[in-house]
C-alpha cells in the first residue's frame, strides 16, 4: 500500500465546454440515447471484467449534451444516481486552477509574477517569506509555472525522499506521507508542512520553466497563494467562489486528518493490491488539499464543467479561451498538452483525470461538440503498479468516453 499511495495521483486528461448553464440543461432519459449509453457501459464493464476476473469495481457515466444529459451506471447497484459521491482525486486540480484565475481575472494576483513577489495592493509576498517556503529556486518561480507544472517543484506527495540527501531526516529514502501516517494515520497535513520537506531536503525536478513535471506539491503552493491573496481557507475560497455558483450543492473538500468518511450515497472503493482487495471508502486526504481532496458527484462535476469551459460559469471567455485553456507541450512520449488546471487530448477535449485509492475518475469536455463526460470506477487496480492503473484508464474510462461522445455529438 506505501508504493500505491507515493504513485496514485500520476493523472491528467481532459475537459470541454457547453453552451447549457445548469438551469437550461435538459434531463431527456426517454428515447433511445440512454438505451446506447447503458450498453455502452454494460459492455465494456463486462469486457474489462473477463481480462481482469475478480474486479469488484463497477462505472458511472454522466453525459450532457445540447440534447440532453443522461446518466448510466453498470455493477454499482440499482439504485446508483447521479447524486453517488466519489472522490475526485486530482480533478480538484481544475478548480485550484479556477480559483487562481478567478483571482487574476478580478485583479488581485498576476499569474505572470514570481511567489516571492508582493500581493497587489500589499507588501506581503505571495508565498511566505518563512524557512518553510525557502524551497530552491523560490525567487524564479511564477504563478503560471505551477499552474502548468513547469516550476520544476518536487512532488513529495507522488515521490520518495531520496535517500542520498545530505539532511539527517528520519523519512530519508521513504514518501513523506507513509512515514507519518504510519504512526498517525489520522496526522492532519499543512501547506507548510509539506513544502516544508522541500525546503529542508532542498529537493527539486529542474530550474523553473525549463521542463514540465506532473507536482501535486505544486499545486499545494497554489492553495496557499489563494488562502493569502484572498484571505479565507483554501476550502472556504472555493467553496463560496466556485462550488456554490456552479451549483455543486453535493461537493465538498476535507481538510481535517480525522474527516475520512464520504457523505451518502457513494459508492464503496476498492483498491487492487497483489494478491488482495481492500475496502479504501475511507481516506485521510489532508495532504492532498488543492491538489487531489474533492469530493463529489457525477452530477456536479459535469455541470461545473459545462459551466465552466462555456464562459457561462465564474471566469469570462477570454479567461478561459485565452488562459486557462492555453496549453503547452509536456514533452516526452505522449505528445501531451497541459493547461491551466487541465489537459487536452485528442478527439475528447479539456479536462483531467483523478486516481485515489478507491477510485478512478476522468472528466472531459469539448467546446465544438458540446458534450461533457464525467466518469469513474470505484476500484483502483494496482496489482501490476502504474501499468495495471493506466489499463483502467485506457481499456475502461477513456474507451467508455469515447464511445458515449459518439453517440451524443452531432
Amino acid at each position: 500500500m506505501k508504493k500505491l499511495k507515493t504513485l496514485l495521483l500520476f493523472c491528467c486528461v481532459i475537459i470541454f465546454t457547453s453552451a447549457c448553464k445548469k438551469s437550461e440543461i435538459v434531463v431527456d432519459m426517454s428515447g433511445i440515447t440512454p438505451i446506447i449509453l447503458q450498453g455502452i457501459v454494460d459492455t465494456n464493464l463486462a469486457q474489462y471484467k473477463r481480462q481482469y476476473p475478480g474486479y469488484p469495481g463497477g462505472i458511472a457515466m454522466e453525459v450532457i449534451s445540447r440534447q440532453g444529459t443522461w446518466f448510466v451506471s453498470s455493477g454499482m447497484g440499482a439504485n446508483t444516481t447521479r447524486l453517488v459521491h466519489f472522490r475526485a482525486a486530482s480533478n480538484t486540480k481544475t478548480l485550484t486552477a479556477t480559483a487562481i484565475l478567478l483571482l487574476y481575472q478580478q485583479g488581485k494576483l498576476d499569474i505572470t509574477k514570481k511567489i516571492t513577489d508582493t500581493i497587489p495592493g500589499t507588501q506581503n509576498p505571495y508565498i511566505p517569506a518563512t524557512p518553510e517556503y525557502n524551497i530552491p529556486f523560490k525567487s524564479s518561480i511564477t504563478i503560471f509555472d505551477l499552474l502548468h507544472h513547469r516550476a520544476g517543484v518536487f512532488d513529495v506527495s507522488n515521490n520518495a525522499v531520496p535517500d542520498t540527501v545530505s539532511v539527517p531526516v528520519p523519512y530519508k529514502g521513504q514518501p513523506y506521507l507513509d512515514y507519518v501516517m504510519k504512526t498517525d494515520p489520522e496526522h492532519t497535513f499543512t501547506f507548510d508542512e509539506l513544502v516544508n520537506v522541500n525546503a529542508v531536503c532542498r529537493l527539486y525536478f529542474f530550474p523553473p520553466g525549463t521542463s514540465y513535471h506532473y507536482s501535486n506539491t505544486g499545486y499545494t503552493l497554489l492553495g496557499k497563494i489563494i488562502e493569502r491573496v484572498s484571505g479565507k481557507s483554501y476550502a472556504q475560497f472555493v467553496t463560496d467562489e466556485i462550488m456554490k455558483p456552479a451549483g455543486m450543492t453535493n461537493s465538498s473538500m476535507p481538510v481535517l486528518g480525522t474527516d475520512r468518511s464520504i457523505p451518502s450515497p457513494f459508492a464503496t472503493g476498492y483498491t487492487i493490491t497483489p494478491g488482495s482487495d481492500s475496502i479504501t471508502t475511507l481516506s485521510n486526504v489532508s495532504a492532498n488539499v488543492a491538489e487531489g481532496n474533492l469530493i463529489t458527484t457525477p452530477d456536479d462535476l459535469g455541470r461545473f464543467l459545462s459551466q465552466l469551459l462555456s464562459g457561462n460559469g465564474v471566469l469570462n471567455p477570454h479567461t478561459v479561451n485565452s488562459v486557462m485553456m492555453n496549453c503547452l507541450p509536456t514533452g516526452g512520449s505522449t505528445n501531451g498538452t497541459y493547461g491551466c488546471g487541465l489537459t487536452y487530448t485528442n478527439n475528447l477535449g479539456y479536462g483531467h483525470t483523478g486516481a485515489h485509492e478507491g477510485y478512478l475518475s476522468q472528466m472531459v469536455c469539448d467546446p465544438g461538440t458540446g458534450v461533457t463526460i464525467v466518469t469513474f470506477t470505484n476500484a483502483l487496480d494496482f496489482s501490476n503498479g502504474l501499468n495495471s492503473v493506466i489499463a483502467q484508464m485506457t481499456n475502461l474510462l477513456e474507451n467508455t468516453c469515447y464511445q458515449a461522445k459518439a453517440v451524443v455529438a452531432p
